[in-house]
């Protein structure tokens, strides 16, 4: 489903005001007071003068001097000198400051008496905020501009669909893998990347799902204004994350109030915003029901009871003072469906699958100033998730709770040097309940409470020079194991638009529930990343090419014919994975037309979980190649927009051959098409929202299954889309 908000782009640009005329007694009376107060001021003025130089003591004409917190001040003349008076007692600070220098602040005592000056300053180098260390990191801040992606970006990128995630697999690193609709970054599985939202881990960032058809984000993207999409050498306040953190920033205070309608041939969608001063906060609501899409675009799964669910979400935003917010988000969804799946353990036969999912989350982040220059953080996320399985006679029931609290402080001692440092931990509960009237019952129940330390500073060095180094330590109490993990990364700007980044790091992660469930006697997974890049960015145009090395080891293996014995578990497995990644995105070039352009290569093999033997996984295809169109047609008052997707074909394994994933299923191709309509109603604009993926109807196989007939041969079953395409019309309308 595809969640958009029209916004009023014809807000006025002035907003007159009448006042009515005073008696001329209150025009006496002000006159007075007024009077009264420059006399009682002009007693205890305080005259301060000076001369601003720079170190060579040469004039700086033009620069500015104030008393730190006041509006009194004044500017330097031709020969740097300056003067003005201030009614202001007691201690004060004064500040001084020119284009291209750094700040100078001059402590003073203001009693009456007349102060003078000198000031000198001294050229100012760049600072952190002007080399930004991009190896492997995509992102989309209001400070840090490496590749843009904001929520408008998402949402009008043709073949997401709306989709967080669909979006971001346009980017280099991430692959296709359209059966399952997570994200899968540079040859490593989905569970190896980690979503967070304001600092906060999402242990459930996905709908469920039954086989072999994509599941979606949970969160919609206009809950976000800054979206990092980390394909390696992430920051130490992160873990549990061995290729990828996708960090996502909500919302501040909404800037106007309004209402919303979505009506799509889908379902329907409501929210409503109220902006105030001190507190702002958005509720909505959305249904959806593919019974009636079902019955008219044809589908090769056989429904018997169609995908339905409802979900509702809210924010709260509230300043505690003048430098406090805090923010609150939930989101609660539910969901449905039953179908007809291929048994592959006998013969093929179609089995009943139902799916029920019931999803809980919710997120507070609270920011404030500690004193003396430090910023505070505390943040706590909490996810309930209830996933209830029924293929054909047996049920798997799985309840996943799960809870972080994170407390960190930040200071910014000078321009050049900065700290971070905190602590978190997680709390998790993890229950499997699986029955079968041919067997007895079987439960398992998988507790753990992880604490951990986090340390990191940015330093500038040389002028031209950034270096980021952390520490992060966390402990397993039932794993009974403390990993510390170090990480690197720094960045030379080269040139006023173009720089060099590299990053490094070691990073753990627990072994996963399903995996736990039969022995405990396991390790901390690892992964040792290595990233090189060059980025110019000039003109809105942004080029990027990047190198990795990424080296696998302590991953878990077990025998697949014999997955439920504990023995046969260990952390004996290895693997890496090495590529290359350019993307090109242009803004300028064209008028009203953005497009961006991204190409991963990546060889990688690992040893893992059932592989018998070191092999290219089927999540990773060697070549993925991307392109991204949107052009605004004002005429028309609609944008258009495209994109190309293609990939080599994925592996998969043969069991009639006699090596092991040494197949290849064919290339993956589609070009998907949408178009967003302005158009004004009742005062507001709305927007008409059309697309459709896959227009030239490809036949794309992302796989096969392999099973034994009832008469004992082999038969391959290739795995496809739900559909040849995917149509999507929804009307959403605005009622600020």
């Amino acid at each position: 489903m595809v969640n958009t908000v029209a916004r009023n782009v014809n807000k006025p640009d002035l907003v007159m005001a009448t006042i009515a005329p005073q008696k001329k007694a209150m025009n006496y009376f002000f006159t007075v007071l007024v009077f009264m107060f420059l006399i009682s001021g002009t007693q205890c003025q305080t005259l301060i003068s000076g001369t601003i130089t720079n170190m060579k003591n040469e004039p700086l004409p033009g620069a500015n001097v104030m008393v730190k917190g006041s509006i009194d001040g004044a500017s330097s003349d031709t020969l740097g000198h300056f003067s003005f008076t201030t009614h202001r007692k007691g201690e004060a600070i004064l500040l001084t400051t020119f284009i291209g220098f750094e700040a100078d602040e001059t402590q003073v005592k203001l009693d009456g008496t007349d102060i003078y000056v000198v000031c000198r300053l001294r050229e100012q180098s760049a600072s952190l905020a002007d080399v930004v260390i991009t190896a492997g990191s995509f992102e989309a801040s209001d400070k840090k501009k490496g590749v843009t992606l904001k929520p408008l970006d998402i949402l009008t990128t043709a073949s997401a669909a709306g989709d967080i995630y669909g979006a971001l697999s346009t980017l280099p690193g991430a692959s296709v893998v359209g059966e399952d609709g997570r994200l899968f970054v540079r040859g490593g599985d989905a569970y190896e990347t980690n979503t967070y939202i304001d600092g906060m881990r999402v242990k459930k960032p996905y709908s469920s799902t039954t086989p072999d058809l994509p599941s979606r984000g949970r969160f919609s993207p206009q809950l976000f204004t800054g979206t990092t999409f980390s394909s390696g050498g992430y920051s130490a306040q992160y873990g549990e994350a061995l290729s990828s953190a996708l960090i996502l920033n909500t919302t501040g205070m909404a800037s106007e109030s309004q209402r919303g309608i979505g009506l799509m041939g889908l379902g329907i969608s409501a929210s409503k915003t109220w902006a105030g001063e001190k507190v702002s906060g958005t509720i909505g609501a959305e249904y959806y029901d593919l019974k009636l899409y079902n019955s008219l675009v044809k589908q090769r799964v056989s429904y018997d009871k169609d995908p339905v669910g409802a979900g509702i979400s809210f924010n709260l935003r509230k300043k505690n003072n003048h430098d406090g917010l805090l923010r609150v988000m939930g989101n609660a969804s539910l969901s449905r469906v039953g179908l007809w799946y291929p048994d592959y353990e006998n013969n093929g036969v179609q089995s009943p699958v139902n799916l029920d999912n019931d999803n809980l989350f919710l997120n507070s982040l609270w920011t404030t100033s500690a004193g003396d220059g430090w910023g505070l953080k505390l943040g706590q996320a909490f996810s309930y998730d209830n996933n209830r399985l029924r293929p054909g006679e047996r049920g798997i029931d799985e309840k996943d709770l799960f809870y972080q609290g994170k407390l960190s402080f930040y200071k910014e001692f000078t321009p050049k040097v900065n700290l971070l440092a905190g602590a978190d931990i997680s709390l998790s509960r993890f229950v499997q309940e699986y029955t079968d009237p041919s067997s007895s019952h079987f439960r398992v129940e998988i507790s753990d409470q992880m604490p951990a330390l986090f340390v990191e500073s940015e330093v500038m060095v040389m002028r031209r020079i950034a270096i980021r180094a952390g520490l992060r330590g966390e402990w397993s109490p039932m794993l009974g194991e403390l990993v510390v993990n170090p990480r690197f990364s720094a960045a030379w700007l080269i040139g006023e638009d173009s720089q060099i980044s590299f990053a490094s790091g070691i990073f753990n992660q627990k072994p996963q529930e399903q995996l736990l469930r039969f022995t405990r006697n396991l390790g901390f997974e690892r992964a040792e990343h290595y990233i090189l890049n060059y980025q110019i960015q000039k003109n809105d145009r942004i080029f990027r090419i990047e190198l990795y090395q990424k080296n696998y080891s302590n991953l878990v293996c077990y025998n697949g014919l014999d997955f439920t014995n504990a023995t046969t578990y260990n952390n004996r497995g290895n693997g890496y994975a090495r590529g290359l990644e350019i993307f090109w995105r242009d803004q300028q070039t064209v008028k009203a037309l953005d497009y961006w352009v991204s190409y991963s290569f990546i060889d990688t093999r690992r040893l893992y979980r059932d592989f018998p033997v070191k092999a290219r996984p089927s999540f990773a295809p060697e070549h993925n190649f991307s392109l991204v169109a949107k052009w605004w047609v004002a005429k028309l008052n609609t944008q258009f927009g495209g994109t190309l997707s293609m990939a080599s074909g994925r592996p998969y394994n043969d069991p009639s051959s006699t090596g092991f994933m040494d197949k290849l299923a064919p290339s993956y191709f589609d070009i998907s098409l949408n178009a967003s309509y302005l158009f004004p109603l009742f005062g507001r604009t709305s927007v008409l929202y059309l697309s459709v993926s896959n227009i030239t109807g490809r036949q794309n196989i992302f796989g096969y299954h392999f099973y034994q007939s009832a008469q004992g041969t082999i038969i391959s079953d290739p795995v496809k889309p739900e559909a040849d395409r995917f149509y999507f019309i929804g009307v959403f309308f605005n009622f600020s």
